[in-house]
């Protein structure tokens, strides 16, 4: 018996302790394993399509096509310049990859990977989607500060929406709105995709630097996460900011997982935050999850709940004074990250 304490309560603090022990062993945890994959340089996106049963990865020159339940190789789109990301039509049979280093998207057959034409676009195009609402690809292009939309059927080049403000990654609801972040007014375009225009511009306040965009359809809530090392929950309607939570340094990837009502937001600085959602407007850190350094992107197949990274081995140049300094990847070491778990 506990000194100090009667039957009753000694019986009460020994469940107490019963019970916390309990809790601990169903605590979250998770594991990281590595794909090599072959080639040099680092990532970009990466693009889960689970209706077809394969995950893409961009590579600088490259794209691999895993398969998604082995994530065993299936081909490799080759010939690019700077690879971004990856949309996918299976209306179509048609795949599409931004290449933001020749200023074109890369049509190709999804059945092989087999590079059908080169689609010339805005400069620098790098976030890409399928909106489910017109059918229509949508790139966002970096230097010319608007998006290109994109017949998947015949390749061809519909309309060009300016932005204003340098594009960075993209959401669509499969009703009508599509939405990007724009970087350097830290801030959230939504476009109609019937009108194909900008019908609003949401300001983050002490936003800087929006990059990542998620997406929670069942409360129509968006989630971006900026320099400030916080992440920014949006009112997708509105664009009201309801909710901050603290992220680690530099975050460049965030996705959404409905199951386990959880947000994962890859950071540069070799953390992932994984964020717990206790309502449409209530969210805590799960964790800091160590990962390797510069596993900045992130996708997630919310059927296995296994979350994709990428990344390599760094070399990092000499600093330049006023200059941003951006790492080299040792050759060979490009790697799929899995991150398996509760």
């Amino acid at each position: 018996m506990l000194k100090g304490l009667g039957a009753a309560a000694c019986l009460a603090a020994v469940a107490a302790v019963a019970a916390g022990a309990a809790v601990a062993r169903v605590a979250p945890s998770y594991r990281l394993s590595a794909v090599p994959l072959p080639g040099d340089g680092r990532g970009d996106y990466i693009t889960v399509d689970r209706d077809g049963g394969r995950l893409y990865v961009t590579h600088t020159a490259s794209v691999h096509i895993l398969d998604l339940a082995t994530l065993k190789p299936l081909a490799t789109l080759t010939g690019l310049k700077k690879a971004h990301g990856v949309a996918v039509d299976r209306a179509s049979g048609h795949g599409f990859a931004s290449d933001g280093g020749a200023n074109a998207v890369i049509m190709f057959d999804l059945a092989n990977g087999a590079r059908i034409k080169d689609i010339a676009v805005g400069k620098n195009p790098d976030s890409i989607l399928r909106d489910p609402a017109s059918g229509k690809i949508f790139v966002f292009n970096g230097a010319t500060r608007d998006t290109s939309v994109i017949d998947p059927a015949s390749g061809q080049v519909l309309a060009s929406i300016p932005l204003g403000d340098k594009p960075e990654f993209s959401q669509a609801d499969g009703k009508g709105m599509v939405w990007v972040a724009l970087d350097e007014s830290g801030s959230i375009a939504a476009i109609d995709s019937r009108t194909m225009a900008v019908v609003h511009v949401f300001k983050l306040a002490g936003c800087e630097g929006a990059a990542p965009l998620a997406f929670d359809a069942a409360h129509r809530r968006l989630f971006t996460a900026c320099g400030d090392k916080r992440a920014y929950v949006i009112d997708a309607d509105s664009g009201r900011v309801v909710a901050h939570v603290p992220v680690g340094e530099d975050p460049d990837g965030i996705v959404y997982d409905p199951r386990r009502a959880k947000l994962f937001v890859a950071n540069r600085d070799g953390t992932m935050t994984i964020i717990r959602q206790n309502g449409a407007n209530a969210y805590a850190v799960e964790r800091s999850l160590r990962t390797p350094t510069y596993a900045k992107t992130v996708g997630i197949d919310p059927a296995t709940r296994r979350v994709f990274s990428s990344t390599a081995e760094l070399i990092w140049p000499k600093a330049r004074p006023g200059g941003e300094v951006l790492p080299d990847a040792r050759p060979g070491t490009f790697r799929l990250v899995v991150i398996t778990g509760r």
